[in-house]
Order: structure tokens, then sequence, then C-alpha cells
């Protein structure tokens, strides 16, 4: 219940010294409840261009992943067609269009892992390795941060590179075990032990993936990577 028009609160105020006090007040006050409007219509305007921004690259991200899809579709034998190749480098100029006008967005941080497979697919080892590391270094708690992983470790194994291509491999292996993902790494780390002629650790971890994973294609290709090693 409020005090009385005359009678003090703890404070020793009355209700009136209040309102008179409020009154001699009132240019801070009313600035003061302005700047609370305008610092709520602000939020809400920022908030309004956040998802248009968000809206506006995932509209783009779309169009490039959809490329990317018919580029692989029209990938027959291993060699592109003109149009397949077309369809890669119109995606990829897409991607960097959202990395550069969208930088803020979520999608952003997918067109940086894209960017990195398109270049592991054109043997752009150098730029696939870069987006890869800057995916990591940039987004290390992300959705895709696994995918990127395994990206760099693919691309140092193309580059001939087994040694750091088994540390990473081997490193998504432990940290993501649970994942779904961590079957990629473990089949990377043995065919890079494969590699340093280290088969006897190879053969192991393709044993026990073989195993782990008995029935399925993933321990169907561990057995055959197995028996390659073995001869």
């Amino acid at each position: 219940m409020p005090p009385k028009w005359g009678a003090r609160t703890a404070s020793g105020v009355t209700a009136r010294d209040l309102a008179l006090r409020m009154y001699e007040r009132r240019l801070p006050i009313g600035l003061g409840a302005l700047a609370v409007v305008s610092a709520a219509l602000g939020w809400w305007g920022y908030h309004s261009w956040r998802t248009s921004q968000e809206e506006a690259a995932q509209v783009l991200m779309t169009k490039a992943l959809t490329g990317l899809e018919a580029s692989l579709k029209g990938t027959e034998g291993g060699k592109a067609s003109e149009a397949s190749s077309g369809r890669l480098e119109e995606a990829q100029t897409i991607l960097l269009q959202i990395r550069k006008e969208y930088s803020s967005s979520k999608a952003a941080e997918q067109a940086l892992l894209q960017l990195g497979n398109i270049f592991y697919q054109k043997a752009d080892h150098e730029k696939a390795l870069q987006a890869y590391q800057e995916h990591l270094e940039q987004y290390p708690g992300g959705s895709w941060v696994i995918l990127a992983g395994v990206g760099k470790g693919y691309t140092l194994e193309a580059q001939g590179r087994y040694e750091d291509a088994a540390a990473i491999f081997r490193t998504l292996g432990e940290r993501y075990k649970d994942s779904s993902l961590s079957i990629e790494a473990l089949l990377g780390l043995a065919r890079s032990l494969g590699h340093l002629e280290r088969r006897p650790e190879a053969v192991e971890l393709y044993r026990r993936i073989a195993d782990d994973y008995a029935g399925t294609s993933w321990g169907r290709r561990a057995e055959e990577l197995m028996g390659a090693v073995e001869r």
C-alpha cells in the first residue's frame, strides 16, 4: 500500500516530497525515459537488421550449395565437365561474397568450410589448407569444426605430409570420439600410418574399426584397407 500524501517513509521522505522532487527533475527524468525508449528502439532496429542480414546470407548459401551439388553430379569418371566447372566457380564466387558482405552471419562460418572443400576439389591444396586453418582458428567451438579438421587432415595427406596428417587425425579421433564423424578421422589416421610404413599400427587400427563397425560400410572399408596394408 503506498504511503499517504503527508506520511513519511522510513527514509524520511513523504510522497509529496517525492512528487515535488520529480517535478523539479522532470527534464532529466524525461530525457532518461527518452533514452530508455531510444535504446529499446535501437535494439529492435539492430535485431531486425541482423535478421535481414542472416536471411540474405542464407539465401546466397542455398544458391552456392545448390551449385556445388550440381557440380558434383556433373562430374563423371573423376573429370569435371565444362558446365560442372562453371558451377563450381560460381559457387566459389558466392561463398566469397558471403564472407565479405556478411562476415558476422552464421552462414559465413559454413562458407569458409565450403571454400576449403572447393579448393581441395580443385587440388589447390595451399588455399584449401589456409581456409581450413582459418576456420579452425575463427570458429573453434563452431558447428563445423570437426569437418574443418578432417578437411585439413585430408589436405595434408594429399600433400604427402603424413606425419602432420596423422597428428591432426589422431587429435580429432580422441577429441570427438563421441561424434559419428570420428570414424573419418580414425580411417585418416590409419591411412597416414600406412604411408609412414608404420604398418603394425595401421593394421591394428583398421582391425579395431572393422570390429567396432562390423556390418557397416565403414567396417567393410577398413577391412579392404587392412588387406591392402598387409599385402
